[in-house]
């Protein structure tokens, strides 16, 4: 994903003063949402949510996984083997819960 362009009519400058810790944290949070140090400093200072691109993605993907198994849970009815492919699709869900969990945690922690 491209950082996005910088934003229209930003011509002002502001010059702080800052930690090498806290400009290594603002760099990694920017990092993390995909955007540019200034970006990112705007989005902070007005209050605006920034996103973690990391966990969208992570998000969606785990999404799609959810419905594919729904999905295929709809397919199985009167398969013979329709108690054991139960038993793995639950056990796959579990996992996929896991994970999400994980990487809600992960972003909780970040903040």
């Amino acid at each position: 994903m491209p950082r996005p362009k910088r934003a229209e009519g930003t011509t002002a400058r502001i010059r702080i003063r800052i930690t090498t810790g806290e400009k290594n944290a603002l760099l990694k949070q920017a990092d993390k949402a995909g955007l540019s140090l200034g970006e990112c400093m705007r989005r902070c200072s007005l209050n605006r949510r920034i996103h973690s691109r990391v966990s969208d993605k992570a998000i969606a993907r785990l999404s799609s996984l959810c419905g594919l198994q729904r999905h295929l849970l709809m397919q199985i009815k009167g398969h013979p083997y329709e108690a054991t492919l139960r038993r793995e699709l639950n056990s796959v869900l579990a996992g996929i819960t896991t994970t999400l969990r994980a990487v809600i945690s992960k972003e909780k922690k970040a903040e």
